[in-house]
Parts: structure tokens; C-alpha cells; sequence
């Protein structure tokens, strides 16, 4: 209760962030929670050093890779959705960790109609984002990342791209094994529109910890989350998420999550009493890490999760 006090005093001078935020910011893939791990949680995995599925969540996780780290991620998506990742990182010693990564969504065939409703061919509108990672530890128990991310959104023969950053802190506290983290993403701006008008970025906030519990094979993570442009139905319009990983075996993991945005899934059917809730497993042998998650969208479906890693 101490932990979650102070994160709240932190974030609550972070929450008038929000209050000009103007219109509804484009790029709306950057929300999507990817990784099978981290979806697996909740999402909530802003403090989870050395693994390069926490990327897009805090730049700051990939302190912590001592190999050469190869990952990849494919996501069922609801409808014809798909989406993907893939990154390498790598430490190279007295200079930092560096990481490289492509994201893509791809939402399926459409197809092309013209005033009067007559068809006219199909199109496959995607997304896609480049991100340049780097991060170190300039003094004990203290880890910084930066990313630089390009962005491309596609439909039909119209584009719009962007430049961003995300910065992110995780402090360490070993006894208690105990860490806290912040990270500020996507701040940046459009650099092409689709027509006109340049779509803002969905810029955010997050604040959480991951903590190792001391009689229980358990580590626990929480975050909360607040963005420029969109409010929760929550306090100070903030979302969280919180999510548990067991270790059953140095082999086997289960892993459990909850996101807060689950509660706007819901539409008071039987069908969304799931919504906002994950779970998932993964796999570790020798240097192969295989991840699985389900992770609940209420009504409109459920998202597989499927992530493989190496090192080498």
C-alpha cells in the first residue's frame, strides 16, 4: 500500500497532461499492448528488465540483456487483423545495450468503393514502426532507455508518417526486490498527413513497479497509465493494469493479467465477462523462450498472443 501511495503522488501532477488534449490523436496502433508476455500480464510490464518484448513499454527493459537477443511476436488479431514484431538486442560492454525492432499491423482486405457505392478494386490499409533502441545503467541500481521510433500508417494510396520518442527510468531496489519505473512514449509529432490535417500522436504516462514476492514464486507487476488525448472512466482518467507471472518450474511459467481497459468492453452480455482479463504460458529450453497469451476484448473477440525469443 506504501508502493501504490507513492506512485499515485508521482502521477498526480503527470495528470493535467491531458487537459488540452483536443482532438483524438491517429496512430491508434501504438496503444495495442504486443508481446506474448506481456499480454499475458495485463500489459502491465513497465518494469521487467531484459526482455525485449517490454520495448513499447518501457525502453528502459532492454537494460538487462547480457546475450545477443533475437524475439519475435505474431498476434491473432479480432476480425482480419494481424500484427507482428520482431527485434535484436544486443550489450556491448562499456558502452550500453542496443536494440533494433519492426512493428506492423495489417487490418485485413477491403474493398474500394466509389461515391455512388460501385466497386472498384480492393486495398489493405496496415501501419507499420521502426525503433531504434538504447539503454544503460550509469550507476548501480539505476537503468535509462531511449527509443527513436519512425511510424507509417497506409490506406488505399494515402499515407501519413511520424517521428517519436520514448524515454523511460526503471530504479532498482535489490533487497526488497523491488522495481519502479516511469516512461513517457510516443512524444513526437506527424510529419506527413494522410490529406491535410496531421494527426497527433497518442502520447502517454506510465508509472508502475515489478515486484518479487519473498515466500511466493510470484512476480508481480502494476501500472498506470494516462494519456494526452484520451480519458478513462476511472480516476483522473487513468487506465492500469496489473498481472502476475508463477514460476511452476525453472522450465514453465503461468502467467495472469487484468487491464482496466476492459471495463469499457463491456456491453452487459455474457460474452465480455471476460473482457480485459489475460492469461498465458511460456515455455523456456536451453536458449528458446516460447510464449502464449489470451487476452479477453469482451464482445468483439479475443487476441492470441504467440512469442518465440533466442539468444545467442
Amino acid at each position: 500500500m506504501r508502493i501504490l501511495g507513492c506512485l499515485l503522488f508521482l502521477l498526480l501532477p503527470f495528470t493535467l497532461f491531458g487537459e488540452d488534449s483536443g482532438m483524438m490523436a491517429g496512430f491508434e496502433f501504438l496503444r495495442s499492448d504486443i508481446g506474448a508476455r506481456p499480454g499475458a500480464m495485463g500489459g502491465a510490464f513497465i518494469a521487467v528488465p531484459g526482455d525485449l518484448q517490454g520495448l513499447a513499454y518501457n525502453p528502459a527493459n532492454i537494460v538487462g540483456i547480457q546475450n545477443r537477443t533475437v524475439a519475435a511476436t505474431y498476434v491473432d488479431h479480432i476480425l482480419d487483423f494481424n500484427q507482428g514484431f520482431i527485434g535484436y538486442g544486443q550489450k556491448v560492454a562499456g558502452t550500453g545495450t542496443f536494440g533494433l525492432s519492426l512493428s506492423y499491423m495489417s487490418y485485413g482486405e477491403f474493398v474500394r468503393t466509389d461515391l455512388e457505392g460501385n466497386e472498384n478494386g480492393t486495398f489493405h490499409p496496415s501501419d507499420f514502426l521502426i525503433t531504434a533502441t538504447y539503454g544503460d545503467s550509469p550507476i548501480d541500481n539505476l537503468s535509462y532507455g531511449l527509443s527513436l521510433k519512425y511510424i507509417q500508417s497506409q490506406i488505399d494510396g494515402y499515407s501519413a508518417s511520424a517521428l517519436a520518442a520514448d524515454l523511460g527510468l526503471i530504479f532498482s531496489i535489490p533487497k526488497e526486490q523491488l522495481d519502479l519505473a516511469l516512461a513517457f512514449l510516443n512524444l513526437g509529432k506527424s510529419v506527413d498527413a494522410f490529406v491535410e490535417d496531421h494527426e497527433k500522436l497518442p502520447m502517454a504516462i506510465r508509472l508502475g513497479f515489478g515486484k518479487r514476492l519473498a515466500h511466493l514464486p510470484l512476480l508481480l507487476n502494476f501500472h498506470m497509465m494516462r494519456y494526452a488525448d484520451l480519458e478513462s472512466n476511472l480516476f483522473w482518467g487513468l487506465y492500469w493494469a496489473l498481472g502476475g507471472e508463477f514460476t511452476i518450474s525453472d522450465n514453465l511459467f503461468l502467467r495472469l493479467g487484468y487491464n482496466s481497459r476492459g471495463s469499457e468492453q463491456k456491453v452487459e452480455s455474457s460474452s465480455d465477462r471476460f473482457a480485459g482479463i489475460s492469461i498465458g504460458l511460456g515455455l523456456n529450453f536451453s536458449r528458446y523462450h516460447i510464449d502464449y497469451a489470451r487476452c479477453g476484448q469482451g464482445i468483439i473477440g479475443t487476441l492470441n498472443q504467440f512469442s518465440i525469443s533466442m539468444t545467442f
